[in-house]
């Protein structure tokens, strides 16, 4: 089990002094919010705890954490070590999401920069603001991703910036993306989505046990289900429900995109800010025990809403081509900011 002991109250604290596995590890806490930061591994963030409640927002799965370079099969020349690894969390997915020979890079399954160490450092550390940097580079395409996660005394808040730098003296085609996924036990009861997005639109490549009408845009939240009958998107059932599988995509965000996940029940919910310029799509993945075959066994229980800059493509080429990635010309940064809050009562 990873986990840290309690800090003193009433200040912010940070703290690199940590491995897992053979991983580096960086805590940072406050009154309000513990979060656990992965530096060895892709900069996951493995825990975001809401202290007042003692909850943890973040799928964990039974698997745990492995090291990638500890942990692995005979055959490690595989599309999908993502799911090879995969427990839970919140990663940083880049430069791609389908595997494919992106101009003669060899891509895996949801990149790379998340199956690799991170270099990093404290930046701040004082009783009222605690910050850390970390940055890495793909190994097989030119860029620099850099990004500071900040924590101010009494604020249930963390803030969030990231800068991408194309290193290369010609345009990338970026896929980019925030894979945040929510478990139990969180969402035993159930839960509600609140959100500024307006449409809505379920993936027609899904299998048939699923929940909702695929191939039809929606205005969000009132959908059809999988048997023509009008359901509530915004609507997570809970636990006991009937398994099933899907993947669908929120968009037509303002520019200042939002979205709040709460259990009605115990009363507190995890929320998340960004700009919908460069994230304009969020996937909302399901996996509720229907999978009964690799890589999910029927034991897995996540509901993911991940910010990204496209939807997913059967077609990657096709997509680029069509203009849907995006296109980071040679030498140009982009920035991006994310603030994820914990809170209980109204949102």
């Amino acid at each position: 089990m990873l986990t840290k002991p309690p800090f003193p109250t009433g200040k912010c604290t940070i703290s690199d002094d940590w491995t897992y596995r053979g991983m580096n590890v960086v805590w940072m806490e406050n009154d309000y919010l513990r979060i656990g930061i992965l530096a060895g591994r892709g900069s996951d963030i493995f825990e975001f705890r809401y202290k007042p409640k003692d909850v943890d927002f973040l799928l964990r799965l039974p698997k745990g954490i492995l090291n990638p370079n500890v942990d692995f099969s005979q055959m490690r020349d595989t599309p999908n070590q993502f799911e090879d690894y995969y427990y839970g969390g919140w990663q940083e997915i880049l430069p791609n999401s389908p595997g494919f020979k992106y101009r003669g890079a060899s891509l895996g399954q949801h990149g790379e920069v998340s199956l690799t160490p991170w270099k990093h450092a404290i930046l701040e550390n004082t009783p009222e603001k605690v910050s850390v940097k970390l940055w890495a580079r793909p190994l097989r395409m030119p860029i620099l991703i850099e990004k500071t996660l900040t924590l101010e005394a009494g604020k249930a808040t963390l803030f969030i910036d990231e800068k991408l730098t194309n290193e290369s003296r010609t345009h990338l085609d970026i896929a980019w993306g925030q894979h945040i996924a929510f478990g139990l036990p969180f969402l035993q009861e159930g839960a509600k989505i609140t959100t500024n997005a307006r449409r809505f639109y379920a993936e027609p490549l899904m299998p048939s046990q699923r929940r909702f009408q695929p191939g039809i845009e929606f205005d969000f939240p009132k959908v059809l289900n999988i048997n023509g009958l009008e359901d509530d998107a915004s609507l997570i059932p809970p636990d006991p429900a009937t398994p099933y599988s899907d993947l669908a995509y929120l968009s037509g965000f303002d520019d200042k995109a939002f979205y709040a996940l709460k259990n009605e029940v115990k009363d507190v919910g995890f929320a998340l800010r960004w700009d919908a310029r460069i994230f304009g799509h969020v996937w909302y993945w399901t996996e509720r025990y229907a999978t009964r075959d690799a890589p999910w066994w029927g034991n897995t229980y996540a509901i993911a809403l991940e910010p990204w800059t496209m939807r997913w493509q059967p077609d990657p080429e096709q997509a680029i081509a069509d203009g849907e990635w995006l296109r980071l010309e040679a030498g140009k940064t982009i920035t991006m900011g994310l603030e994820a809050s914990g809170f209980e009562g109204d949102f």
